[in-house]
């Protein structure tokens, strides 16, 4: 049995299996590598060594080119610090290989690539690797790409993806590339083509047996990141980033995500489509109450005017009068024949009652009743004039109480008389009480402006920071104005100097001692003579002093506080240098306590105000207002105490104003009672004498009626027949008068009938005709009363009713006319809202807010949107989402789970095949430990993932749907890839932490452990890396359980670089007594400690021009 010698020991030829491993790598046109090159690689191992940018990573390139999906990026090994889209054009990319990059150069133009060949012209460039299996079957894969001039992007190429089944001369395309690549050219030179990357990569894989069950996908991706070598400083990141891919649970996520984000869409369809309905249904009334309001217009317009006799309005009436007036006119005839009858019975019955009154008077007369009726006619007559004198006496008694006396005989009226011709006689008594009333309500008013006027000036006082009256501010303000000045170049004396705190009660005494000075204006000296002129002008009724001063003197410091301009504060100003100046010449009065000391000094002044100038001094003034002071306080305190003093004062006045008022009133009212005494006679107030002889003529009747109880008898018989004779002639009358208002009102209503027929026979004859329409509209707004009369009524109060009604018909009209026209304006402007209102939230450019024109374009759109019933669907589409939502989530709860376990599944079988191969030395062999990373907010992301889900299975109603959709709602919210702890909940990979331990081989006992790769030395490092990788990609290419891997060749771009021989010697060991054939690329100086271990070497070389090539240091012998 043939043996083979490894590091590892003897192991059968016979073993091995299927084995394909890279015989040679053939390019054209790529890169620097300019024209046709091959590279023939050992079986074992081959190193390819060169300085930096000679094309070392350029080969290895060309491998990712041919093998690689379009997503693996070049160079892989220097691209760490580069950004942008793999192979795009901020990286290296097909182009720019096919055309052989140099470099850029700035010219005028802009950025310039400068390239070896393809410039301006058309070029193409082809890579192909032949493998070689045990049996000595060959396999070639061909990539080409026809690159035109104008290319700029790979979609502008024409590619090629070929495969034969052996070995394949790549120079053999030339003439295929004449005729720019095409199929049928390519065909003839022997290949077999595809026609996409998928078909080609299946065809890789299917033959030579890259991945298993279709997995070869994942162990070519394996193998770009060992070629791209990157740098990792831990297993846990080794492992990770170099074995394990993408766990399935991102892409679920992303589903769930998408999914939600779908369902959610289209429930922002609904509401949008909600929305859009409630917007637009109101329309449709509008667009009804429009065109009511226009036929009522159109309506109005036809019938006209009540007041045209040719109208439509006219000839409708004239109708129903003349049926009224019919009915009426046949009512009135009936009456007219009982009004008749009842005159001649009441006359007959009136005829009768009086023969029998005039019997009984010729009765009473023979029997002596001439002195009764007399006594009778007397005291009718006084009755009268008693009832006259009782009604003026109401009247005088009025009087009297105004005046407060009491008058109950002529002696007394007399008197009264006499008092009031005296007292409208005096002609002082008025005037009097006018003087007093105008003094009153003149001090009242004076109050009143002066506190409007303190009220006033405290409002200005608070905003500013002064004690000087408002008066002398509005004049300085009239002077700046007039002087071009500002306020502030102005200042009044006061406002620059305060009292210091501890001296606070010398400030009467100091506003008495600077008198006027302190209100004095300051102006800069320089401005003075324009000042002078520009004021001349000015009319003020305040005066105002005002003094040049010199601007920028020095202020002094440490003043004498027993001085008066050493107890005061000066605001820094450019006057406040001349200012102390000025006070120190003319107001340095010295501060004493007491009167007795004002003749130990020159200047002197006391607390009280008291001042001696030598011989001379002053005293008084006090209650002055304070004028001093950086502050406004003082200010509004005095003016707080001015406005409380004349509050009280003007209460005061208002109410002896009152009184005043309230006397002048009663003065009048008195004087008004005089004149009525005065024109009163007593005679029309006595009513005592009336009363006396009220009372004689009726003892006079009574005597008579004693007399004679005969008298008696007849009188009381006479008085019932003239009572009845009056009420049978009063009935008469009104019968009579019922007669003959019947007979008018008939005629009347004859004339009438006739006209209203001439009006019908008219409108008639000039074919007026109404419409249904017309006449419908009539009737319900004007035949009403009419139609609503009461059951039983007469005819004559239904026309009443109905001119009643049309008495004001034209108003109605009009009415009418403009509630329907501001209804049609009012409409058109909310249907304009509406329609606007749309458009600005749901643009569309195809749609105009008019309303006569679009209205229809919109009433369609909401019809659609009804049929569509899609804004009606919302509870539907909830339940949907929910449960749909809810499934997604069970199944990525699964799925975590469900990852997890694949994770350790993994590494089981890269276990496994680690366990036959020594680590480190014969007695120890290295695993891979998983340990899972506890986490409570992965925990509680679970547990919330499985509550949800039971939530959404236990809800019933519409509240409880709608709260676990909100639930679920902010749960995928935290599965989105922008979400901050979605790397941590839904990436598996984070859920647990890889490790390497070393075990003893017979045991299995701990013996270390590897976390930090950084830790170990370089050749540690590689060896532990080769370890690991090798046995995953030994399981990734789908034959862990084979004795050799069934695709042999591993690219390495820069590996095994920092370790020394004997570690270098271990790590190349490992991966090729895994069974790998291994090509390595090492930088120059870098490569010694590999070089022992290779069979074959090539020196990767660069001209000045640009163009590299690989020439064989250590070859493969001839014809192997």
């Amino acid at each position: 049995m043939t043996m083979l010698d490894t590091l590892f020991g003897l192991i059968p030829a016979a073993s091995r299996g299927q084995q394909w491993i890279a015989d040679e790598l053939q390019l054209v046109n790529w890169g620097g590598y300019d024209g046709a090159h091959r590279v023939r690689f050992s079986p074992t191992a081959t190193l390819l060594c060169g300085g930096s940018g000679s094309g070392k990573s350029t080969l290895m390139d060309a491998y990712i080119a041919l093998m690689m999906p379009h997503t693996t990026p070049f160079n892989g090994a220097s691209n760490g610090g580069v950004s942008g889209r793999p192979r795009g054009e901020e990286q290296r990319n097909i182009l720019s290989y096919g055309r052989g990059k140099i470099d850029e150069s700035r010219t005028e133009e802009g950025t310039r690539v400068r390239v070896l060949r393809g410039d301006g012209t058309d070029t193409w460039t082809a890579i192909a690797a032949t493998w070689l299996d045990h049996d000595g079957s060959r396999f070639t894969a061909v990539r080409a790409w026809y690159i035109p001039a104008t290319a700029r992007t790979l979609e502008d190429t024409v590619r090629v993806r070929a495969t034969v089944d052996g070995p394949f001369d790549l120079s053999a395309l030339e003439s295929a590339a004449g005729q720019r690549l095409s199929d049928a050219s390519v065909r003839a030179a022997g290949l077999e083509t595809v026609a996409t990357d998928r078909e080609f990569s299946a065809r890789l894989h299917s033959v030579l047996g890259i991945g298993a069950a279709g997995a070869g996908s994942k162990a070519m991706s394996l193998l770009a990141r060992i070629q791209a070598g990157q740098q990792i400083t831990t297993v846990d990141e080794l492992y990770k980033r170099m074995v394990l891919e993408e766990p399935e649970t991102l892409a679920i996520a992303d589903a769930v995500v998408s999914h939600f984000d779908e369902l959610e869409s289209t429930r922002g369809r609904m509401v949008t489509a909600q929305k859009q309905v409630r917007a637009l249904r109101p329309i449709r009334d509008m667009r009804a109450r429009i065109e009511e309001s226009a036929e009522r217009l159109r309506l109005i317009d036809a019938v006209g005017r009540f007041s045209d006799p040719a109208s439509l309005a006219s000839l409708w009436r004239a109708e129903h009068r003349l049926e009224l007036l019919r009915s009426v006119e046949a009512e009135l005839q009936a009456q007219k024949r009982e009004a008749d009858d009842a005159v001649r019975v009441q006359q007959t019955l009136a005829d009768a009652a009086e023969s029998e009154r005039d019997g009984l008077l010729e009765v009473l007369r023979n029997a002596g009743g001439d002195r009764l009726e007399t006594a009778e006619r007397e005291l009718r007559g006084i009755e009268q004039r008693l009832a006259a004198v009782r009604q003026e006496r109401e009247r005088f008694d009025g009087v009297l109480a105004v005046l407060g006396v009491e008058v109950g005989t002529e002696t007394e009226f007399a008197a009264l008389t006499e008092a009031a011709r005296a007292a409208l006689g005096d002609p002082n008594a008025k005037a009097m009480a006018r003087e007093a009333y105008a003094d009153a309500r003149g001090s009242a008013s004076r109050l009143e402006r002066e506190l409007l006027a303190a009220r006033g000036e405290r409002s200005a006082a608070e905003g500013r920071s002064d004690s000087i009256p408002i008066a002398l501010h509005e004049a300085r303000e009239a002077l700046a104005d007039a002087a071009g000045l500002s306020v502030d170049e102005l200042p009044f004396v006061g406002e620059l100097i305060e009292l210091r705190t501890e001296f606070e009660p010398w400030r009467g005494a100091f506003n008495l001692a600077l008198g006027g000075f302190a209100t004095t204006l300051l102006i800069d000296a320089e401005h003075l003579a324009r000042f002078r002129t520009a004021i001349d002008a000015v009319r003020s009724r305040v005066r105002v002093r005002y003094e040049g001063a010199h601007t920028g003197l020095q202020i002094a410091a440490g003043l004498d506080p027993r001085t008066l301009p050493g107890r005061l504060d000066y605001r820094e100003t450019a006057f406040t240098g001349w200012l102390q100046d000025r006070l120190a010449q003319r107001f340095d009065f010295v501060c004493v306590d007491s009167a007795a000391e004002l003749s130990r000094h020159a200047n002197a002044i006391t607390v009280s105000g008291q001042m001696s100038q030598g011989s001379r001094g002053a005293h008084g003034g006090h209650g002055t207002a304070n004028v001093l002071g950086f502050s406004s306080t003082g200010r509004l305190a005095e003016l707080d105490d001015r406005i409380a003093v004349l509050s009280r004062e003007l209460e005061s006045a208002e109410a002896d104003a009152v009184r005043a008022a309230a006397a002048l009133d009663a003065l009048d009212a008195r004087h008004e009672a005089y004149g009525k005494v005065r024109d009163t006679d007593w005679s029309r107030v006595d009513i005592a004498s009336v009363e006396r002889e009220h009372e004689r003529w009726t003892r006079i009747i009574g005597e008579v009626a004693e007399g004679s109880p005969e008298i008696a008898g007849l009188q009381k018989q006479i008085a019932e027949a003239r009572k009845k004779v009056a009420r049978l002639q009063q009935e008469t009358g009104r019968a009579k008068g019922v007669q003959e208002r019947i007979a008018e009102r008939w005629a009347d209503i004859t004339d009438e009938v006739d006209a209203a027929q001439i009006a019908v026979e008219r409108a008639e004859d000039a074919g007026s005709e109404l419409s249904e329409a017309e006449a419908a509209y009539l009737d319900a707004r004007f035949a009403g009363p009419e139609a609503e009369a009461e059951e039983g009524a007469s005819r004559a109060d239904a026309l009443l009713r109905f001119d009643a009604a049309l008495d004001a018909a034209g108003k109605r009209l009009i009415d009418d006319q403009r509630a329907a026209q501001d209804t049609l304006v009012d409409q058109r402007d909310a249907l304009r809202r509406t329609l606007e209102g749309f458009l600005e939230s749901w643009p569309n450019p195809n749609l105009r807010a008019d309303p006569d024109t679009s209205i229809g374009d919109f009433e369609h759109l909401l019809a659609e949107l009804e049929a569509s019933g899609l804004h009606e669907l919302e509870a539907e589409w909830r339940d949907s989402l929910v449960n749909l939502s809810g499934n997604d989530l069970t199944n990525l709860d699964s799925a975590l789970g469900r990852a997890l376990r694949e994770i350790r599944d993994r590494i089981e079988p890269v276990n496994r095949i680690m366990q036959d191969l020594p680590f480190y030395d014969d007695d120890h062999r290295l695993q891979i430990i998983a340990r899972e990373n506890q986490s409570e907010a992965r925990r509680r992301f679970r547990r919330e993932l499985r509550d949800v889900r039971g939530l959404i299975d236990a809800a019933s109603s519409d509240a409880e749907r709608a709260q676990s959709y909100e639930r679920m709602a902010r749960l995928i919210g935290r599965i989105r890839r922008s979400a901050p702890d979605f790397a941590d909940l839904i990436d598996v990979r984070n859920h647990v932490r890889i490790s390497a331990e070393k075990i003893h081989a017979g045991t299995g006992e701990h013996a270390a452990l590897y976390d930090h790769i950084g830790e170990k030395s370089g050749g540690e490092s590689q060896e532990l890396i080769a370890f690991i990788v090798g046995a995953a990609l030994r399981y990734q290419l789908g034959d862990a359980g084979s004795e050799r891997p069934r695709y042999a060749p591993v690219f390495l771009d820069e590996a095994l670089i920092k370790a020394d021989a004997h570690f270098t010697r271990r790590a190349i060991g490992a991966w090729r007594g895994l069974g790998f054939q291994l090509v390595i690329g090492a930088p120059n100086d870098k490569y010694s400690a590999i070089e022992p271990h290779v069979d074959v070497e090539y020196d990767i070389l660069k001209d000045t021009k640009g163009r590299s090539w690989a020439k064989p240091k250590v070859g493969l012998p001839h014809g192997a």
